[in-house]
């Protein structure tokens, strides 16, 4: 019977396969991004740090600035005018930043290949 991975290895996995599903466009950068900072909390309980310095810093800016919108089912909640206007401050915000985490993702699905 085969063994189940490291707790270690699945995490990885998982980080990276939410790298992959934000560059092929199956999960928007907003999203992918929230989803990706709960990888890195995990991660960081395994001492494994898979992003640089500033890779980091880059991503946790991007979080820091995204995290109190209304970005999943939460926005169900809203009415449509002020969902509008929080939208399109989401979308400046990620237009901002989305040439820097891009390159982030694409060297984390490169190097996982």
């Amino acid at each position: 019977m085969a063994k189940n991975p490291p707790k270690e290895v699945g995490l990885l996995r998982k980080f990276i396969s939410t790298a992959r599903s934000i560059t092929t466009g199956q999960v928007d950068l907003s999203l992918g991004i929230l989803r990706l900072e709960k990888n890195l909390f995990w991660l960081k309980g395994c001492d494994i740090n898979p992003l640089t310095t500033d890779e980091l810093k880059i991503v946790n800016d991007y979080y820091d600035r995204i995290r109190e919108l209304p970005i999943e089912e939460e926005r169900l909640a809203w009415a449509p005018d002020k969902l509008e206007k929080l939208d399109e401050k989401l979308e400046r915000i990620t237009t901002r930043y989305r040439p820097q985490l891009m390159e982030i993702l694409n060297r984390i699905v490169t190097e996982a290949s």
